[in-house]
C-alpha cells in the first residue's frame, strides 16, 4: 500500500489520529486541539474528519498533481512518514482556522449556555486544498478504503 493510502487508512480513525497528533509534538497538538475545540470536536475527531475529506477529494479527482507530489516528497524523506503526512494535511487547515476572523454571534447563544459538542460560533470556511493525481494503483487502493 502506498504511504499516502496507509496514512489515510490509519488516520481516518479518531483514536489513531489522536495518538498520531500527540506523537507529532505538544505545540502542534495544542494548535490542533484549539482548532478542534472551536468546532466542538476532539483533536482526534477533527483530524480524522480532515483526513476523510482529503480522501474524498482524491476519490472525486479534485486533486492537484503539484500538491500530491509535495505530500509524497514530505513523506518520502521523513523518518516517520505517516506523522509527517498527517501534519502536512492538517497544517494549512489549522493555520487558516486559527487566524480566521469570527463573525459576531447573532444567534443569542453565548459560551455560557452553549452545549458541549455544539459550536456556537460561525463555522469555519470551506477549505479546499488540491492534492494532485496519484498513480493509478494508489488511486484504486484509496478508493477501496472504507472509513
Amino acid at each position: 500500500m502506498c504511504l499516502i493510502a496507509e496514512m489515510i487508512h490509519s488516520c481516518s480513525h479518531e483514536k489513531v489520529a489522536q495518538a498520531a497528533i500527540a506523537s507529532v509534538g505538544a505545540d502542534f497538538a495544542g494548535k490542533v486541539s484549539a482548532t478542534a475545540g472551536a468546532q466542538g470536536l476532539s483533536a482526534g475527531a477533527f483530524a480524522a474528519r480532515v483526513v476523510r475529506e482529503f480522501e474524498k477529494r482524491i476519490g472525486e479527482n479534485r486533486v492537484d498533481e503539484k500538491e500530491i507530489q509535495s505530500l509524497k516528497a514530505v513523506m518520502d524523506r521523513a523518518d516517520q512518514p505517516i506523522l509527517s503526512g498527517l501534519r502536512y494535511i492538517l497544517q494549512p487547515v489549522i493555520e487558516v482556522e486559527l487566524t480566521a476572523p469570527r463573525m459576531p454571534d447573532t444567534s443569542g447563544i453565548n459560551s455560557a449556555n452553549a452545549r458541549p459538542g455544539k459550536p456556537y460560533h460561525t463555522p469555519r470556511a470551506n477549505i479546499t486544498r488540491g492534492t494532485g493525481n496519484l498513480t493509478p494503483v494508489c488511486v484504486e487502493k484509496l478508493r477501496k478504503i472504507k472509513t
